[in-house]
Order: structure tokens, then C-alpha cells, then sequence
């Protein structure tokens, strides 16, 4: 029997994805019912899920004696909210991003579970981007020498009609960090700490009838060093770039492509920063690369679901408590 009887909560844009994740793992999952409030939705999927089980509505879920786990692809203001009932119903939980919007819910879902004995796992995907793993090593090995500063940038686009239902309003959407940086702000504190807020700013350039923010600019604090926080949703026409700069007093690395998923740009100093660098691309990747090499993009949902089974520390909810807070600390600072 596979160790997770799944239902799903959420069948929109994202469903797809956890969908081809549950077929790619089915020693792992196997995949009991599924419920979204809206039929339209639901019907894309009929002819496709005949093997499940369409709830009437969401509390079938957590009282269904045949599912030990619930995965939630809701809107974000319900994460916290759904994930209590389902803790509180002795079922284990795999949330879309982000978890919650506070660190006080987030803590206080930690212990529901513990109570419960159930695990709670988070979406983190970018994580497994082979650039990362590759950046991970190169800071372990000091590569880059004392770090003396990095950039993460977030350049996208979205139509003007993009912050309607519940994104249109920041109770539900958690702002333009918690529903778009989340992700890119996760791999920066993930590789270089979590950093102090020093100042934020949040504006709206483009969308300008919506509750919501469309760019946020933070300063952060390192310790050691500095950075820079850029993200807007404001670019025309089309998105621009998301990078992450890390420059070093023995030279610099950039992440970049549709999700940091490649490594734009590297130098060092010495030669043999260069050589250990290659051996470190041997060793992660299995070959040498160079610059503006693409080495595996996100989505891994398949592998993401594997990893829950093979190394659910690097997922539980308490590794994203770090990114929760410093969203939260930017959120705070901007909005004074």
C-alpha cells in the first residue's frame, strides 16, 4: 500500500502540475478524490480522473476514513485555515505556497501536527533546481570568498486583469511578496541566511485601481554584507528577468532563466577557483558547464513528491519558516 491515500483540495491552474506528480509517484500516493467548488473546473477533469472520487465539498475530506492525506491547491488566505481541519482530522498535509501568511499560524500548525502525529510538507520546488545545489556547493567550498553583496531581481508581467477574485484584495492574496517572490526570496535566505530588514517600500505603478501592490523594494541587512530586494509584476511587455547575484571578494555568480534555474553568468579571481568550479559542475551535474547554461527547470512536482518520501526534512513546514517571517518583516516595514 502506498504510504500516502491522497484527496486534493484545488483543481486550478496549479492542479496539473501535483496531478502528473501523483502518476509519476504511485508507489508513494495513491490518489483517492479530489473537490473544487466550481463544477466548470471540475469537469475539465472528469473524463480524465474516473478512478476518483468527486467530493461535494471539502469537508468530505477531512472525514474521509480512506484518505490519510490531504493536498491543498487553494487560495492562499485558506491554507491555514484548511490545513487546521485537516491536521485536526489526523491527516497529513502537502500546501501550495505560501503556508501561511504569519509565523504565529505557522507555528501554531507545527504543533497541531505534532499533537496529531501527521507530517505537514510545503511546496518549495525551486529548491530541487540543479543551479541551486550547484550555487549551494560554491558557497560551501568558498569559491566566491567573503561574500560582499547580493541582488535578487523579479521582473515579470501580468494583464491588467490579473488582481480580480481573490487576489484582487491583500487579505487574501498576502501581497505581491507572499503570492510572486515567495519562491525566489526563499533561495536567497535558503543559500545566503536570513537577512535584517533595514527599509521597504511597496508601490503601484501599473495596476492602480487594485488593493494590491504591484512592486516592492526592500534593503537587507546580512550581517557581513548587504543586499538588494527588487520584485514587480509591472514589467511590459512581457516578463523580463528573476536573478540573484551573489558577488564575492573572489568573484561572482548569476542565477537567472524563467526561475533561477540557470547560471548566467560566473567568474573568479584565481584559476583554480575555476577548475574546482568545474569539478563541483562534474560532481552536481555530471558535466561542465558555462555561462547562460540552462541545467534543469522548475516545476519538479514528480521529484518534489519523491524528495516528500526520500528527504521530507528539506520540505516539512518548518523549512519555510524563515521566508514566512522575512515576508512577513517586509510587509510590516513597507506598509509604515
Amino acid at each position: 500500500m502506498a504510504k500516502y491515500q491522497v484527496a486534493v483540495l484545488g483543481c486550478g491552474s496549479i492542479f496539473s502540475r501535483h496531478l502528473a506528480a501523483l502518476k509519476a509517484n504511485p508507489e508513494h500516493y495513491d490518489f483517492i478524490a479530489y473537490y473544487d467548488p466550481n463544477p466548470i473546473t471540475t469537469a475539465k477533469y472528469a473524463s480524465e480522473l474516473v478512478s476518483q472520487r468527486l467530493y461535494q465539498n471539502e469537508e468530505e475530506a477531512y472525514n474521509d476514513p480512506a484518505v490519510n492525506c490531504v493536498i491543498l491547491l487553494t487560495p492562499s488566505h485558506l491554507h491555514y485555515t484548511q490545513a487546521k481541519k485537516a491536521i485536526a482530522s489526523h491527516k497529513h498535509v502537502i500546501l501550495e505556497k505560501p503556508a501561511t501568511f504569519s509565523v504565529e499560524e505557522l507555528v501554531e500548525l507545527q504543533e497541531l501536527a505534532l499533537q496529531n502525529r501527521v507530517e505537514v510538507f510545503c511546496v518549495l520546488q525551486v529548491r530541487l533546481n540543479h543551479s541551486i545545489g550547484l550555487v549551494e556547493q560554491v558557497l560551501k567550498h568558498g569559491l566566491l570568498g567573503d561574500i560582499r553583496s547580493s541582488s535578487l531581481v523579479q521582473r515579470w508581467q501580468r494583464p491588467l486583469d490579473y488582481f480580480t477574485g481573490w487576489r484582487g484584495t491583500y487579505t487574501e492574496c498576502g501581497g505581491v511578496l507572499f503570492e510572486f517572490g515567495i519562491h525566489y526570496l526563499d533561495i536567497m535566505q535558503y543559500l545566503l541566511g536570513v537577512p535584517k530588514v533595514t527599509a521597504a517600500q511597496f508601490f503601484k505603478t501599473k495596476f492602480k485601481d487594485s488593493e494590491v501592490d504591484d512592486s516592492a523594494y526592500a534593503l537587507l541587512d546580512f550581517g557581513d554584507f548587504g543586499g538588494t530586494l527588487e520584485v514587480t509584476l509591472a514589467a511590459e511587455p512581457s516578463n523580463i528577468e528573476v536573478s540573484l547575484i551573489i558577488i564575492g571578494s573572489n568573484g561572482y555568480i548569476k542565477l537567472g532563466g524563467k526561475s533561477l534555474d540557470q547560471v548566467t553568468a560566473v567568474h573568479f579571481l584565481d584559476e583554480s577557483s575555476k577548475v574546482r568550479y568545474d569539478q563541483i559542475c562534474n560532481e552536481v551535474l555530471g558535466y561542465t558547464i558555462d555561462n547562460q547554461a540552462a541545467i534543469g527547470a522548475c516545476p519538479h512536482h514528480p521529484e518534489l513528491y519523491k524528495q516528500i518520501i526520500l528527504n521530507p526534512a528539506r520540505f516539512r513546514l518548518q523549512s519555510t519558516y524563515n521566508v514566512i517571517k522575512l515576508v512577513s518583516e517586509i510587509n510590516e516595514l513597507g506598509a509604515n
